[in-house]
């Protein structure tokens, strides 16, 4: 109540800096230091790109004005002019907080570094892609060399040199397939990349031509226009949203789309989540048009599925539980009177005693971070001697655990209830886990496709319990093809389309052309980012919108149907 928010003392609050005729780009013409705080970083940059003073200030600004000038430009070459200067770290995504040290690296002028990034295009829409590659472009300009983990097809097409891992993932990886440049990766069979490549551009063309293949001629039905049920939001106006009004086509798969800071995660995350939730948990007063056909809302976001090493996509997904009795049912265990109970890691009955359970033990180390070593009682095995007796199938509980998804889809090929689950797993891409793996070892992107295929099985099995209920469910995600080879990203779009098919609402937050692409319903947000954003440019199937005049997807689109 004190500062409003600005975090500064009265004192720093009270001086201000003289701008004269400047006003019009967004300041007062004597703005206080939070003032600038909560400008962003393009309006600042407008600013001081053009900001000079006279006489004693000039003498004072020389040395201080260009480098503010320069480290803002840095911002803006990265993507990120739509960010306020004032904003918290912690609110940042991953790929925003990564190019913020790319810039960092840009206003350094070193030379002779490596720089190793991961993933730098997460959460950047294919136009803003075009400024960060010319951000790398720099700095291998000045003599550097640039490592780039990355799925993002314009990346490699700038790429010098390229290293392909695989053939598979997890188990089945780890082998460098291909190596050259991408013309030797498309030429390649071995390659799943150049495969990929090669389906998508006709006879392995060099990327940025047409897709050969035509946009599907069938949706579902998705246009408005055509009088299809939809969830109706009216009058939105949170942060840069401009008072406006978004139908969501229920029963579809809708995307919604824009460049970086243009809206998407207010208008899905601030906006629609909290007011589907409230209205589902009113009894009398609803404020959405058409929420009376939904029952639940799910938001599959990127936070762990677990926080302890107790925690396993086994037990998250849910088919440990089969799995445990299935071990409670072996001879052995009816003898010795074990129950399923035995068979858990989480139990007092049948866990290791010295490490609880956990196969790692914790040392507390003074002046540093502690430290995990694998428990020397069980060898990381989690469980007591006499469980691992128990043998099912020729293998124990603790070798069962240590199998790959694809592995234990093969091991229990005969148990419908496991292998159903096992199968949804390798459907999102997610068949080198292995079914043992701690949770917080996961990526959120992995965490995120864990979660969506707990969500896909409740869902499915729900649908066809309840057939003659017409209300279904709403699924929010956003940016689930993060960390995804494009071959994982056909298998995901397929997982939500059975989603769709099974009667649900599918919402997705997404940059990549091949989910959009297969999406029936698209919403455009933009023109730009921050202030410059906020507004429904376009909406309608990807081919409409791919027509759309003012949109940048529509652009990418246009491109990408050929």
């Amino acid at each position: 109540t004190d500062c409003d928010g600005a975090r500064l003392a009265p004192l720093a609050r009270a001086v201000r800096l003289p701008l004269p005729r400047l006003a019009k780009r967004g300041f007062d013409t004597e703005p206080t230091i939070d003032a600038f705080a909560q400008a962003s970083v393009g309006t600042a940059d407008e600013l001081f790109a053009v900001l000079k003073w006279h006489g004693r200030g000039a003498e004072i600004a020389r040395d201080i004005l260009p480098e503010i000038a320069s480290r803002l430009s840095f911002l803006r070459e990265v993507g990120l002019d739509y960010l306020q200067l004032g904003r918290a770290v912690t609110t940042l995504s991953g790929g925003e907080a990564q190019r913020i040290r790319l810039a960092a690296q840009l206003g350094s002028n070193l030379s002779g570094v490596l720089y190793v990034l991961d993933e730098p295009t997460i959460g950047l829409h294919p136009r803003d892609n075009q400024q960060l590659l010319g951000a790398l472009k720099q700095l291998r300009s000045r003599g550097n060399s640039v490592v780039v983990v990355e799925h993002d097809e314009d990346t490699m097409a700038r790429a010098d040199h390229i290293i392909d891992l695989g053939p598979g993932a997890g188990v089945e990886g780890g082998q460098v397939v291909a190596v050259g440049s991408l013309k030797q990766i498309l030429r390649n069979k071995k390659s799943l990349t150049g495969i990929e490549l090669a389906r998508q551009h006709d006879r392995g063309q060099a990327l940025g031509q047409a897709r050969p293949t035509s946009p599907p001629l069938t949706r579902r039905g998705a246009s408005l226009k055509n009088k299809t049920s939809s969830l109706i939001f009216r009058r939105l106006c949170k942060n840069n949203l401009k008072n406006i009004s978004v139908a969501v086509p229920l029963g579809r798969f809708t995307v919604v789309t824009g460049v970086s800071g243009s809206g998407k995660s207010t208008l899905v995350r601030e906006c629609i989540l909290p007011a589907v939730r409230a209205d589902i948990k009113a009894r009398r007063k609803k404020t959405i048009d058409g929420i009376e056909q939904v029952k639940a809302v799910h938001e599959v976001d990127q936070s762990p599925i677990g926080r302890t090493p107790r925690s396993v996509p086994a037990t998250y997904v849910g088919f440990f539980d089969t799995i445990r009795q299935l071990f409670a049912q072996v001879p052995e265990s009816r003898m010795r009177g074990f129950g399923p109970a035995r068979f858990s890691f989480n139990s007092t009955q049948g866990r290791c005693p010295e490490c609880k359970g956990a196969g790692t033990v914790k040392l507390e180390m003074n002046f540093l971070p502690p430290a995990f070593m694998t428990c020397e009682t069980c060898e990381g095995n989690r469980y007591s001697p006499e469980v691992l007796d128990i043998v099912y199938n020729g293998k124990t509980i603790a070798e069962v655990l240590e199998l790959s998804v694809n592995e234990a889809a093969e091991f229990f090929g005969a148990i419908p209830k496991i292998h159903r689950a096992l199968k949804a797993l390798k459907d999102t891409g997610l068949g080198y886990l292995k079914l043992g793996q701690t949770s917080p070892t996961l990526s959120g992107g992995e965490a995120q496709r864990v979660r969506l295929v707990t969500h896909l099985l409740s869902g499915l099995s729900e649908s066809n319990r309840l057939k003659a209920d017409s209300k279904k469910t709403l699924f929010l995600l956003e940016e689930p093809t993060i960390g995804l080879h494009m071959a994982d990203v056909r298998r995901l779009v397929g997982v939500l389309q059975r989603l769709v098919d099974g009667g649900h609402t599918v919402l997705v937050i997404e940059h990549n052309l091949d989910l959009i692409a297969a999406a029936d319903w698209v919403i455009d947000l933009g023109p730009e980012g921050g202030k410059a954003g906020g507004q429904i440019i376009a909406q309608g199937t990807p081919t409409e919108i791919a027509k759309a005049k003012g949109s940048h997807t529509g652009c990418f689109l246009k491109r990408f149907f050929g």
